[in-house]
C-alpha cells in the first residue's frame, strides 16, 4: 500500500513547492549528491510526479539536509528554515530583466523569499547581512552563457556605483541587465553573447539610464 493510499488528501504540490524553494539556491542534482538520495527521486518529489508518496526515511534525509522539520516539508506545518537554521531569505519580486527587452515595475510585487545559507553569503559573496539585496529574473540570451534564460540573479540594491561589472538597470523603460563598461564619455553596454552587438550610452543619453544595482551572483534553478 502506498503513501498516497493511506493518506488520499496528501498535499503533493505543497510539499514539492517547498522542496524547491528550500533547496534553493542548491541546485537540485547538487543537492542530491550531497545528501546521497538519487536525483530523478528529489526531481520527481519537487514536481509532484508518481503514483505515491514520498518515503519516510527519504523524507526525513532531505528535512535534515535542508535544516528543516519534516512536519514543515511535508506538511507546511509550524516554521520552515530561517537564520537560526543557518538560513537567511532574500526577497524575490516579479521584476523581470530582459537580456534585449522587458519592463521594470516601480510598483513591483514581492513574490516570496528564497533562502540562502549564511555560509553562501559569507563565502561566496563576503556577505554578512542581506541589507539592499533582492532577486529579480533575467529572460534572453544576451548574456549566455554568463547567464541563462530564467536564471535567478542575486542583485545589490545598495550598490549603484559604475564600475566594470555586471549590473541590473532600466534604459528607455526597459529592464536589462548588461556588462558595463566604462569609457571616457560614458558607458558601453557589453553582452556576453557576442551576437549581440556592443551599446553606448554617454553624454545626454546617461540621463535616461537608471541603475537598479549591482549583479552579485546568478543561477539556473532548473
Amino acid at each position: 500500500m502506498n503513501d498516497l493510499e493511506v493518506y488520499p488528501d496528501f498535499d503533493y504540490s505543497g510539499f514539492g513547492a517547498r522542496l524547491a524553494e528550500t533547496i534553493a539556491p542548491e541546485k537540485p542534482t547538487a543537492f542530491a549528491q550531497r545528501i546521497g538520495i538519487p536525483q530523478n527521486t528529489v526531481s520527481k518529489y519537487i514536481r509532484g510526479a508518481g503514483s505515491a508518496g514520498p518515503r519516510l526515511d527519504l523524507v526525513a534525509q532531505i528535512a535534515d539536509g535542508l535544516g528543516c522539520s519534516i512536519d514543515w516539508l511535508v506538511w507546511g506545518r509550524g516554521d520552515g528554515p530561517d537564520a537560526s537554521a543557518g538560513f537567511v531569505r532574500i526577497p524575490r519580486y516579479d521584476a523581470t530583466l530582459a537580456a534585449g527587452a522587458g519592463s521594470w515595475n516601480e510598483g513591483r510585487r514581492h513574490l516570496d523569499d528564497i533562502p540562502f545559507t549564511a555560509e553562501f553569503l559569507r563565502k561566496r559573496l563576503n556577505r554578512t547581512s542581506t541589507l539592499g539585496l533582492t532577486v529579480l529574473t533575467a529572460a534572453g540570451d544576451s548574456m549566455a552563457p554568463t547567464i541563462a534564460d530564467g536564471a535567478l540573479l542575486l542583485v545589490d540594491e545598495d550598490d549603484k556605483h559604475i564600475t566594470d561589472a555586471v549590473f541590473a538597470f532600466v534604459l528607455d523603460g526597459d529592464a536589462r541587465v548588461k556588462r558595463f563598461r566604462r569609457t571616457l564619455s560614458g558607458i558601453t553596454l557589453v553582452s556576453d553573447n557576442q551576437a549581440y552587438p556592443p551599446e553606448t550610452v554617454n553624454g545626454e543619453d546617461l540621463a535616461r539610464l537608471q541603475v537598479i544595482g549591482k549583479v552579485l551572483w546568478g543561477a539556473q534553478l532548473l
